[in-house]
């Protein structure tokens, strides 16, 4: 039966899980580096303000609290949102209380855990876990208020949904959900004329000033990008998937029991269920709408989130009604517990392996597992060094994107105000570009400081050849010179950063004859082609300004002698900047390698080619099987 295996999970197994939850949560807190948004969030901190280009005050105040009372650690700014996203599971018991029965109160705050984004809340610094008890806490004080129609309610609901406006715009949908029930339930309707409900409405606006005050004086930068700029706006099929791939970061069964509760509901006589379930559906219905013409770039997938989790509050009685009508379906509460508590433990664990490459990364190849968490303290020891041995005084830092330069600052190794970054991509990408304006530091802000040095760096594992061109004529336009100094690869080279010193020129004086980085093809062999004995590699090599001075070969990234030489190869000018290559038209080559000592199989081959100014960069990885 339903209510005995939810009755025994809760009874004797609920705090052993919430404990294991918590316990995984806080070790990969401690481990795991700082990522983009967390990044950012923390600096955000340390320039207070009531709102930013991406989020209003909420986020960037938690993200600070840790640090300013412990020092800085990812362990610090993750703190605030460790403590309130473990909590989920309290305020989905502290909702459903006065609603179903402390029982299967306690089943809901069972069930809450066995849903995998709900039990990783607050491993990671991000607005959806204070957004997310927000919401509970505002549903609890109104179904609250409502009944007793007590002042305090009223001025609590209202508080907590102006805090939820403070966390993220997606909080909206809270109060829209109350709004149509105002306006479509004959039940509510009777609030219009409840002046204490208009109290706290007053007082839930107040939670719209800091983005309305932000985008009144930046030109409605973040609405613009919200609602434009950040959608493609332009049909996309995949999108289609959205509810299939929410069913399987859901778990299936938990997924059919929620959207089953969230139908159900929306009919019955109980307004609170009414109420919860709306809430539900605009998150679930409006995403999954949005999904086709939405962001194809940025994580969107825990955007339904906030409207699972009130759903869990029925949950539990929908589970046993469909075990009355169907009873084949007796092993549905085993399926949703041991599913959920799984998928949880994966979800924890998939995103804590970025902690663990060294001892992945043999079984799983360098490039699987994500770099966004880790190695950044390596990252902070070799910027480091390059300013030790190539500045006489700590230079300004400049960065292709702008999360590489915060973390400098968050290690203490750059002062805010020698930290710039000639971000145009990510930064536009996720509606930050404004705010690195208004806090000056980008172009413009590095050619107010014209003669200076600077150490520039770029994060090479996270663009491509086109991308790393355009970054680099950026900096040359900057530049009164122009010097690579080295690269490092970290994390066996699924990381990798080039390093360069540059003279902050005048406006409008910048380098001309920028070196690029090393362009090179293969012709042959082509992909997964079988050889015997020897290797003849063919194709094209460039590199603007400064040639090509060396082409070596990689086999499963060990280096190969051969022997090169090189030919003309005048259709190569169709390639954009070939002809500025010194050696046009000797830009085809031909290497041919000894393959002796290579066993027999599948095996990785990549040329390394070096420019003038002694940068390597590698092809694009094709596969051979030897025989």
């Amino acid at each position: 039966m339903a209510s005995d295996t939810l009755q025994y999970w809760t009874r004797h197994r609920l705090l052993t899980c919430a404990a294991f939850v918590f316990a995984l949560k806080a070790f990969f807190a401690v481990k795991l580096d700082l990522y983009s948004d967390e990044i950012f969030y923390w600096f955000e901190s340390t320039r207070p303000a009531l709102a930013y280009s991406d989020l209003p005050f909420i986020s960037a105040l938690l993200a600070g609290i840790g640090p300013e009372l412990f020092g800085p650690s990812p362990f610090a700014v993750r703190l605030p949102f460790l403590i309130i996203g473990s909590s989920i599971p309290f305020f989905v018991y502290w909702l459903a209380r006065p609603l179903i029965g402390e029982d299967q109160a306690r089943e809901s705050a069972l069930l809450a855990l066995c849903l995998p984004l709900a039990s990783s809340m607050g491993l990671l610094a991000v607005p959806d876990a204070p957004m997310i008890v927000f919401g509970l806490c505002a549903l609890g004080m109104f179904l609250r208020a409502r009944q007793t129609n007590s002042l305090r309610s009223w001025l609590t609901t209202g508080l907590f949904v102006a805090l939820g406006l403070s966390t993220h715009y997606r909080f909206a949908l809270f109060p829209l959900a109350v709004l149509l029930l105002m306006i479509f339930d004959r039940e509510l309707r009777v609030i219009w004329l409840n002046p204490r409900a208009w109290l706290a409405g007053i007082i839930a606006v107040f939670g719209l000033v800091p983005a309305i005050l932000f985008n009144l004086d930046n030109d409605m930068a973040s609405v613009e990008f919200y609602f434009i700029d950040r959608h493609a706006w332009e049909f996309n099929s995949s999108g289609l998937l959205q509810p299939l791939i929410q069913a399987l970061i859901s778990t299936p069964p938990l997924y059919a029991l929620l959207l089953f509760t969230a139908f159900s509901q929306l009919r019955s006589a109980e307004f609170s269920a009414r109420l919860i379930s709306l809430v539900a559906l605009l998150h679930i219905g409006l995403y999954a709408a949005a999904a086709p013409w939405s962001d194809p770039t940025s994580t969107t997938l825990h955007w339904p989130l906030a409207g699972y989790i009130p759903l869990l509050v029925f949950a539990p009685g929908t589970l046993r009604l469909l075990m009355s009508r169907w009873p084949k379906l007796r092993l549905a509460p085993q399926m949703v517990i041991y599913t959920g508590l799984v998928g949880a433990a994966a979800a924890l664990i998939g995103v804590g392996s970025q902690s663990l490459h060294a001892q992945l990364q043999p079984f799983l190849g360098v490039n699987t597992l994500s770099t966004k968490m880790a190695a950044w303290s390596e990252f902070g020891q070799a910027s480091q060094s390059q300013m030790v041995a190539e500045f006489s005084e700590p230079p300004l830092v400049i960065t292709d994107n702008y999360y590489t330069a915060l973390q400098l600052n968050f290690s203490g190794l750059v002062d805010q105000d020698a930290l710039f970054t000639l971000d145009n991509d990510k930064a536009h990408r996720d509606g930050r570009a404004q705010q690195l304006i208004l806090w000056r530091m980008g172009r413009e802000a590095v050619l107010a400081k014209p003669n200076m040095h600077a150490l520039f760096i770029t994060e090479d594992s996270t663009l491509n050849y086109d991308q790393k061109q355009a970054v680099l004529r950026q900096a040359c336009a900057i530049s009164s010179d122009f010097e690579f100094l080295g690269s490092e690869n970290l994390l066996q080279g699924a990381k990798r950063y080039s390093f360069y010193r540059l003279t902050v020129s005048p406006p409008n004086q910048g380098v001309e004859r920028c070196p690029m980085p090393a362009l090179t093809w293969i012709d042959a062999p082509q992909d997964e082609e079988s050889v015997m004995g020897t290797l003849d590699i063919r194709g094209w090599a460039f590199a603007e300004q400064s040639g090509v001075r060396s082409i070596t070969v990689l086999i499963d990234g060990k280096q190969m002698e051969g022997t090169l030489s090189r030919n003309s190869r005048p259709d190569v000018s169709a390639i954009a900047g070939a002809t500025l290559d010194p050696d046009f038209p000797m830009l085809g080559f031909s290497l041919r390698v000894d393959l002796s000592g290579i066993d027999n199989g599948s095996h990785h081959l990549q040329l390394r080619s070096r420019n003038g100014a002694g940068e390597e960069t590698d092809s694009l990885p094709l596969r051979i099987r030897t025989d």
